[in-house]
């Protein structure tokens, strides 16, 4: 029966390595295609977009060169040292091609003369707080006395009685490997198509509602939309037929399907060196700790109300001999499921005696908390470490503190003696990640917590004003009603820590306030923090 179970496993596992890495080839493929034209599509509408706004940087520049001029010279604002600026700036600028005298909605004259009863340049369509008027659709210029007429479309920004033009097509009018491509502006206050080299889906402008760019793939087109981070009033959007898509796809198949069957051999063989690999994981571990490659880091733990250091938490780190740094998400499941985590946690309290003795004797209120596993909660022989550590450090009630996360209380009677147990000789325990286990209301309310930890999705919520954020006020009142201490994990911004303070958490830890430190920075800083 074994032999058959063993055969029918060799059997799908040959499977999965002739299919798999096909079929993984063909989605790589489609999703490396989409991304290369979704980045040229944005790379195209950032293009529209910078032309735009280099237009309107060059009509401010005429502007400002005209006011310039004029204040040097004052009087009349059409002599001829006027006309001669004005014609300088029309054939020295790329986009900028008219600037003139405005008054009462005429043009007096302009880089291409005198006019002797103005010429009418329209009604106002935005006026800017700053006074800055924009006509997006000028009238166009007619042929007159000694002029030619102007029989492009322009633009127009006026100011202090001058104003400056840009053909309004400029921006839309590139030239480009592909066919068929879309490109044109909007106004972003008024999500209004503006430009465009040919027909445009109106509803795609509203796609970046809320942010400054997006792509995405919409009635036969990848399609890139950006706003401009400089000019308010300007948006461009970039339009690739999605033939080009497919055509892109196919590229990438035709690239990985070679490098797939390849993969498909040596899968079983990859397969079987990562098991050996993850079995002897646990083998490095306990030769890490016999070479002494463990340390730890501190994270402050900080009054949220005014910053002041009153502790920190500390945590685990794995620099191997190669100096590579291994994060505690590579090695902890592992060490937890082979009964390793009991030497780690040994190690970690060994740490702690000989990092913070000083300093839990120099600052009695100062605190280390101490995260536990499942099993190290289950052991008698972790409450004799703690017990040695606090003697041994001089630790006062209170100076240590271990943090327990809800998925260790799966036996809550045997969790509850452990914590009664530990609570008893002077060491605090605080339930950590709160939120993301399975823990009930009675279990918090017949363990006898001292502090309850919100977990770092939470608090993220905040700013995101996502469907969790509620959960935090919840996890809050339930902790206030209990008499729980509240410490809020991952807190990075003011806004976090503002909405936090404003709803009655106590503590605080994240990169807002500090990244983790070695023994010795968090010592320094500790001191210069005058606490």
């Amino acid at each position: 029966m074994r032999r058959s179970r063993a055969v029918k496993l060799i059997i799908l596992m040959a499977f999965l390595a002739a299919v798999g890495p096909l079929l993984a080839a063909i989605f790589i493929a489609q999703r490396q295609g989409l991304d290369a034209e979704l980045e040229r599509v944005s790379s195209y509408s950032r293009v529209v977009v910078n032309r735009s706004d280099r237009a309107v940087e060059q009509m401010l520049q005429a502007i400002d060169g005209l006011e310039t001029l004029h204040s040097e010279l004052g009087g009349d604002a059409c002599a001829p040292a006027m006309l001669n600026k004005m014609r300088g700036l029309g054939i020295s600028m790329e986009y900028m091609k008219v600037a003139g005298f405005v008054r009462d909605g005429r043009m007096y004259c302009s880089t291409l003369g005198v006019h002797e009863e103005g010429l009418d340049i329209g009604s106002v369509d935005v006026q800017t707080s700053n006074g800055t008027r924009l006509r997006y659709t000028p009238p166009v210029i007619p042929a007159g006395t000694g002029q030619a007429a102007l029989d492009v479309p322009y633009v127009s920004l006026e100011r202090a009685g001058f104003v400056a033009m840009a053909h309004r097509t400029q921006a839309v009018d590139l030239v480009v490997d592909q066919e068929g491509v879309l490109f044109a502006t909007f106004d972003p206050t008024t999500n209004e198509i503006r430009t465009s080299n040919a027909p445009i889906d109106a509803s795609w402008v509203s796609s970046t509602v809320g942010t400054t760019q997006a792509a995405f793939v919409a009635d036969g087109y990848v399609v890139g939309v950006v706003r401009s981070g400089q000019v308010q009033f300007t948006g461009a959007i970039a339009a690739v037929p999605v033939r080009y898509l497919n055509e892109r796809i196919q590229e990438f198949i035709l690239l990985l399907l070679p490098i797939s069957l390849i993969a498909g051999a040596g899968l079983s063989a990859s397969f079987f060196y990562l098991a050996r690999q993850q079995s002897s994981l646990v083998t490095q571990i306990r030769m890490g700790l016999k070479r002494d490659e463990f340390f730890l880091v501190y994270q402050p733990v900080v009054d949220i109300s005014d910053g002041r250091w009153l502790g920190a938490e500390a945590l685990l780190r794995w620099k191997r001999r190669d100096g590579e740094i291994v994060m505690p998400d590579s090695f902890i499941a592992a060490a937890e499921q082979s009964g390793a985590i009991s030497q780690l946690t040994r190690r970690v309290i060994e740490l702690v005696e000989r990092d913070m003795s000083a300093l839990l004797v120099a600052v009695p209120d100062f605190f280390i908390a101490i995260n536990l596993s499942a099993r190290d909660l289950q052991s008698e022989r972790t409450l004799d470490l703690l017990l040695n550590l606090k003697r041994n450090s001089g630790a006062n009630s209170g100076q240590l503190v271990v943090e327990i996360t809800e998925r260790m209380l799966v036996d809550p009677e045997q969790a509850a003696r452990s914590i009664q147990t530990i609570r008893s000789r002077g060491i605090h325990v605080a339930i950590d990640d709160f939120g993301t286990g399975y823990c009930s209301l009675s279990y918090l309310e017949t363990m006898s917590f001292d502090a309850l930890k919100i977990d770092r999705l939470f608090v993220e919520a905040i700013d995101k004003e996502a469907a969790t954020s509620p959960v935090v006020l919840h996890i809050i009142e339930m902790a206030k009603t209990l008499g729980l201490k509240i410490v809020a994990e991952g807190v990075e911004t003011q806004a976090q820590a503002q909405y936090l303070l404003d709803h009655g958490v106590d503590f605080a830890q994240g990169w807002l306030y500090c990244k983790p430190l070695s023994a010795e920075h968090l010592i320094r800083q500790f001191a210069i923090s005058g606490d």
